[in-house]
This record gives structure tokens, sequence and C-alpha cells, in this order.
């Protein structure tokens, strides 16, 4: 083993990245990737899936709708208290980290022949990657206090509300003449704001529309949300009532080879064949951890190599011309190593990089694109970056 260095607290440094998942970040799903679940509240209909209200932050018992509707009492959110639920599974595989949750376009059939398109939005029209809301808040994570402004990467409450135009246009398009409906602006495969590369948004944080301002509708406390978003969960819950009246499983299938012919008040993880009768897009991001060390090899270090093929031919020796003075040592984990006489090495060329920890196990090793030569009296600095 050769020498090592001890690496110092100032010369390493950890931040979080917030990169676009597998591509460009969109990603639309379809056919048997997106599946459905009708789920009830009541706990006595011989079906298994009214715990899902509380998994969800829905009201379950009676008491519990008691408290919801007087905590959201003429506000939309109380529209989301239902007896019947849809649950839309969107598989881990197919998002990063967070699933951006000004980006969700969800459409599926109904049975009169149309279909229904879901749009996502925000009460707290910020540009993060999820609602900052008390009215998200009461279903996902704490808000983050303050006017944030710009932060993708802070997850702030994990939820967005689902909204359609065959139940109700936004309010603000009454006033917003450049809006007329939760369908405007949307955008697919333009990144949005707050990301590297953002582009356009299509989300508009403000009622000014320019042309790097996409207007799109945010939540009033008077619109009817039709549903909501778990984005770190995968999860698209519809609410309304009428969307899950008229929702068309008889063309959806229970199993790869099989239609679903149950009631429509039993089906488990249905999908349509065809990826025309439902789809589910949307943006998402992963994390990454990136850890910087800023490595100084200093004069009269790290100048002398252990190839022997980099000594010259007619003295291949240890240290790439150095010579053997005859003299041997035992190092602490007893080799025999010969002493060399050095002094004439001027440089060598770094092409490998290990990092070790404390008990001098090796954990890693660093590869540069081409050799870096290293003078004996000169330092070379070296900056490695590891991605996780």
């Amino acid at each position: 083993m050769g020498k090592l260095k001890k690496i110092q607290n100032n010369q390493k440094s950890i931040k979080t990245l917030v990169v676009p998942f597998s591509g460009n970040g969109w990603n639309t799903i379809s056919g048997s990737t997106l599946k459905f679940t009708a789920a009830q509240r009541d706990p006595n209909n011989g079906r298994a899936f009214s715990n899902l209200y509380s998994s969800f932050s829905l009201p379950a018992i009676s008491g519990d709708v008691t408290a919801f509707e007087s905590t959201w009492a003429r506000n939309g959110v109380s529209a989301l208290s239902q007896d019947d639920i849809i649950v839309v599974d969107i598989p881990s595989t197919e998002y990063g980290t967070l699933i951006d949750g000004r980006t969700v376009k969800l459409m599926f059939h109904n049975d009169t022949g149309g279909t229904y398109t879901l749009y996502s939005s925000y009460y707290d029209p910020l540009p993060t990657s999820s609602d900052n809301s008390d009215a998200a808040e009461y279903f996902g994570n704490p808000t983050v206090p303050g006017n944030i402004q710009g932060s993708p990467g802070m997850a702030s409450s994990n939820v967005a509300f689902l909204f359609c135009d065959d139940i109700r246009k936004p309010t603000l398009a009454s006033s917003v003449t450049a809006l007329n409906s939760w369908a405007d602006g949307w955008q697919i495969n333009v990144i949005p704001n707050g990301y590297p590369n953002g582009g356009t948004d299509n989300f508009r944080f403000t009622d000014v529309v320019s042309s790097s301002n996409t207007p799109k509708a945010y939540a009033q406390s008077q619109d009817l949300p039709v549903g909501l978003v778990y984005l770190d969960k995968g999860f698209a819950v519809i609410t309304d009532p009428t969307l899950r009246q008229h929702f068309d499983f008889s063309g959806a299938s229970s199993a790869s080879t099989e239609l679903y012919d149950g009631p429509s008040s039993a089906f488990t993880q249905i999908f349509y064949t065809a990826g025309t009768s439902a789809f589910c897009s949307y943006y998402s991001f992963e994390k990454e951890i990136q850890i910087q060390l800023d490595l100084v090899a200093g004069s009269d270090e790290f100048y002398i190599t252990e190839n022997q093929t980099a000594a010259s031919a007619d003295a291949p020796y240890y240290g790439a011309g150095g010579k053997d003075t005859g003299i041997q040592f035992k190092t602490p984990f007893g080799d025999i190593q010969s002493v060399w006489n050095l002094s004439d090495v001027s440089s060598t060329y770094i092409t490998e990089i290990g990092l070790y920890d404390a008990q001098n196990k090796l954990l890693a090793i660093a590869k540069p694109d081409r050799p870096i030569e290293k003078k004996k009296n000169t330092p070379t600095t070296l900056q490695l970056i590891l991605t996780f």
C-alpha cells in the first residue's frame, strides 16, 4: 500500500441536486401501468379498502366527517368528503423522488362516450413542486413557513389538488380574461420553473400574463377540487361523485387476459389495454446527493509511482527511475520492501486515486479521463465528485 493522506473537513462538501427523472423529467403512463381501484368509506361493505380513507387523510367515520366539514365549511375543499372514491395508482418505478404538482394531467373515459380530464393546481400559487397551503397541509406534510420562491427541491406539503372543467371551471377565469379553463397553460415537455434549464412555466403565479408566463389557474377558496394527488407516494384520489358515478369501468381489464365484469362499486386494480382510454402525464424529479472532495497533492508528495512499467526499459525499478539501494525494511503489515534511491525522480503520472476509510479499507477508486502529471516540487489539486 502506498502513502495515504487524510482528507480534511474543509476539503469535503455535500449538497443535494434536483435532476429530472428518466430523461427530461416528463412521463406519460397508460395501459396496464395505470390502474384504478374503487374504495368506500363504509367498513361493512365487504371490501378491504375503507382503510384507504385514513391513509389519504380523508374523513373515515361520522365524527371525522362532521369535524372535516366544519373545518372546511364554505370552502371548496369540503367537496372532498365523499362516501365513494377511486384510487389511481402510479407505480413507484414511473416517477422520481416527487411528482411536480403543477404538471399532472389525468384523463379517463366516462360511460356516456366522452372523457374526463383532470388537472392539478394549488391553493397557494408559489413556484414550488407541491402546494404550500393550509388545505394541502391537512392532507400532507407540514407546510414550509414564509414566502418561498422557486424551490422545487423543497417538498412543501407533497400534495396537489385535482380540478376538472366538466365539474366547475376556475373562479379566477371570471376576472382574468386570459384564462378560460383549468386546461389553459398545461403543456408537456416544458421544464417547470425553478429547475435547471427551466423554460416557460406551465403554471402561472401572478395575475400578469406575459410571453414568459403562460397562464394557468390556481385555486380560489370557492373552487371545487375533484380529488387530490399524493406527489411523493404516487397516488391520485378521485372524490367527485359525478366523476365516480360516470367512470367507465366496463371496458377495463382486471387481469391481462380478462375483462372486468363485476359491479361498479367493487373494481380493483383495473386498467385499460388501450392507451387512448386513460393516461396520466406529469413531470417528476429525483434528488441526488453529491459529495465533492478537493484534494491537494502537495510539493514533495505523490510524485512516485508503484507501477514498474512506468520505469525506463534499462532500469525497471520501483519509482519509475529510482535505483535499488540493497536495503530492505519490514512494513507494519509484515511486507518486506526495498529502499530505493529516488533522488533523480522528478515527476510521475496519476492514473488512479484511491479513497480509504479509517481502517485503511479501500472504498472507491477514481479514474481520470487522462493521466495527470504530478511534479515533485509542484502541488496539484484534484477535485473528486461522487454522486449517489
